[in-house]
C-alpha cells in the first residue's frame, strides 16, 4: 500500500481523467413548499499520482475540463503536487511576492474562474482587453507592426481555452508578448490614470461625438473592480489597494430616487412601461407589419404577459408548458435560454446554443403563470403552426427565433406602426416618443409591472420573474405602481389607536 505523502511532491507518474457521474442532492420546492431529493449531473476529475489515486468533483463540466488542462499543464511544467488541494502548487519562493503587471493580474483573474458563462466571460474579456491595452508601462505605445499585432491578440486571440490556444497566429502572439513586456506593474496605478482611462472609454466607439450610457460604464468597470479586489485577499500578489474604487461612475437618474442603498438605482422608466392591452396590440402590429407573419405573435405575448426574457422565449419546449384545456390560466416552466456563443467563449462539451438562465445553474428553473387569454392563444398556435424541431414552441424554417432577424425583419417594422418617430426631428432627438424606442426586453418589464399593479405580494412577483433577490426586484420596479402610498396613508388612518 503507498503511503500518502504530507506535504507536495514532485511526481514522477501522473494522470488525470473526467468522468460524468450521477449524485442526489435535496431541493426546495417553491410551489409546494416541500423538500425533496432529485439527482443532478456532477463531473469527477480523477486521477493517479505516483501510484495514489485521488478525486474531485465538480458541478458543472467546463470547470471539470478547466482544472483537468491546468494539471496537465502544471504537471508538464515540473510543479509539485498537493494531494490535498488535489492541484499542483507553486514552489516556496525565496523572495517576496513579485510585482503583477496589468496583463498578469487580468490573466489570472480570468482564469481562476473556470464557473463563467459565455456572457460572462465576453464583458470581462472586453473590460481586460481594454485595460491591458491603454495602461501600460511609462512611454510605452504600439506602433505600425506593433499595433497590428496588439489589436489582433486583443480582439480575436486573448484569453482563449486551454482547447484553443493552439489556434494563435503567429501575428497574435507577437501581441501578446508586446503586451507582457509593456503592460504597467498593477499597484502602480493612480488614480489620474484610472480616470484617464475611463475618459477614453466613455468615448463612444461608433460615434465619438456620444457617450456610452451610465449602465454601459457600470458593467464595464464590474470586471476591473473585481479582478483588483480579489488580487488584494491574496499574499502571492503585493497589491494593497483598489484603483478603481476611486472612479465614481454616472448615475442613471430615474424618476425621484436616484440612489438605492447607495448604488445606482436601476428603476426602470415607467414612460416604457405598456400594459396589456398595448402588448395584445402590439403582438398584432409584429403579426401584421412583419415579414414573419402570424406566427410571432404568441412570442411577443409569452414576453409581455409571462416575464421571459427574449432568449428564454426563443428557447420554450412544449414540454414546458402546462395549459389547460378548461380555459384557466397554466404555467410556463422556464429551463433554458438562446445564446449562440462564439467557440472561443466555450468549454469543451458546452452547447453553443442553449445556455442556463442568467446568473443560474444548468438544473436552475424557474416557474411564471400563463393568463387564460394567453393559453388559448398558445393552442391556437400549435393547432397553426405544429411542433417544432425538439419539441420548440416557436420555430421558423426548421429553427429557433434568430434575435437579429427578428429585429430588424418584425419587431421595428411592428413597433413603428404603433408609436412612429416623428420625421421633423433627427432620430436621436430627446424629443421623440419613447415608445419608438421600446426595446424587447421592456416587454419583461411590462409584465413585472403588471404584475404588481394587480396586486401580486412582491415575494411572489419575484419568484416569477426570477431576479436573484427581492431587494433587486424593487429596486428595479420601485416607480410603475402609482397609487401604493395614498392606499398606505387611507388604511393607517383607519386603524384605531388606543385613547381615539
Amino acid at each position: 500500500m503507498s503511503l500518502r505523502p504530507a506535504e507536495p511532491f514532485v511526481p514522477r507518474t501522473f494522470s488525470v481523467w473526467v468522468t460524468k457521474k450521477k449524485t442526489t442532492e435535496w431541493v426546495q420546492d417553491r410551489a409546494t413548499a416541500t423538500r425533496r431529493r432529485r439527482q443532478v449531473d456532477c463531473w469527477d476529475v480523477g486521477g493517479r499520482c505516483d501510484g495514489i489515486q485521488w478525486l474531485k468533483r465538480f458541478p458543472k463540466a467546463g470547470q471539470a475540463q478547466a482544472w483537468k488542462e491546468q494539471l496537465e499543464r502544471d504537471f508538464a511544467a515540473g510543479l509539485p503536487f498537493d494531494l490535498e488541494a488535489r492541484r499542483f502548487v507553486e514552489p516556496e519562493r525565496p523572495a517576496g511576492p513579485t510585482v503583477a503587471t496589468v496583463f498578469e493580474l487580468t490573466e489570472a483573474y480570468y482564469r481562476a474562474h473556470p464557473e463563467w458563462e459565455p456572457k460572462t466571460k465576453v464583458l470581462a474579456a472586453m473590460a481586460f482587453g481594454r485595460a491591458r491595452r491603454w495602461l501600460l508601462a511609462s512611454g510605452a505605445e504600439p506602433e505600425g507592426a506593433d499595433l497590428e499585432a496588439v489589436e489582433d491578440f486583443t480582439q480575436n486571440g486573448s484569453f482563449l481555452p486551454g482547447h484553443l490556444s493552439h489556434e494563435l497566429t503567429d501575428r497574435q502572439t507577437a501581441g501578446r508578448d508586446w503586451l507582457r513586456r509593456h503592460s504597467a506593474p498593477a499597484d502602480s496605478l493612480t488614480t489620474g490614470q484610472i480616470e484617464e482611462f475611463v475618459a477614453r472609454f466613455e468615448v463612444n466607439q461608433r460615434n465619438p461625438d456620444k457617450r456610452v450610457s451610465a449602465a454601459t460604464l457600470t458593467r464595464f468597470l464590474q470586471p476591473l473592480k473585481a479582478c483588483w479586489t480579489w488580487a488584494i485577499g491574496r499574499d502571492d500578489m503585493p497589491i494593497e489597494r483598489n484603483p478603481w474604487l476611486a472612479v465614481k461612475p454616472r448615475r442613471k437618474v430615474t424618476g425621484k430616487n436616484s440612489l438605492v442603498g447607495g448604488r445606482a438605482a436601476l428603476a426602470v422608466d415607467a414612460d416604457l412601461v405598456i400594459g396589456p392591452p398595448e402588448a395584445f396590440a402590439l403582438a398584432r402590429a409584429c403579426a401584421e407589419h412583419g415579414a414573419w407573419g402570424g406566427v410571432v405573435e404568441s412570442f411577443v405575448l409569452v414576453m409581455a404577459l409571462c416575464g421571459l426574457r427574449p432568449g428564454e422565449a426563443a428557447g420554450l419546449l412544449w414540454d414546458d408548458l402546462d395549459l389547460p384545456a378548461d380555459g384557466g390560466a397554466g404555467w410556463v416552466t422556464v429551463r433554458r435560454t438562446h445564446r449562440p456563443v462564439a467557440a472561443r467563449w466555450l468549454d469543451p462539451g458546452e452547447d453553443p446554443d442553449w445556455g442556463p438562465l442568467k446568473d443560474r445553474d444548468l438544473a436552475d428553473t424557474r416557474r411564471s403563470p400563463v393568463h387564460p387569454a394567453l393559453v388559448a392563444k398558445l393552442l391556437d398556435h400549435r393547432d397553426a403552426y405544429g411542433v417544432g424541431p425538439d419539441g420548440l414552441v416557436f420555430h421558423r424554417n426548421g429553427k429557433a427565433f434568430d434575435p437579429d432577424m427578428f429585429n430588424k425583419s418584425v419587431w421595428y417594422p411592428g413597433r413603428a406602426a404603433l408609436w412612429p418617430l416623428r420625421t421633423d426631428i433627427a432620430a436621436d432627438d430627446p424629443r421623440q416618443p419613447k415608445l419608438a424606442k421600446l426595446r424587447r426586453h421592456d416587454l419583461r418589464h411590462a409584465a413585472c409591472s403588471w404584475w404588481l399593479r394587480e396586486g401580486v405580494d412582491a415575494v411572489v412577483c419575484q419568484r416569477w420573474s426570477g431576479h436573484k433577490t427581492l431587494s433587486v426586484f424593487l429596486d428595479i420596479y420601485q416607480s410603475v405602481a402609482p397609487g401604493r402610498e395614498e392606499e398606505g396613508v387611507s388604511r393607517l388612518a383607519s386603524f384605531s389607536l388606543p385613547g381615539e
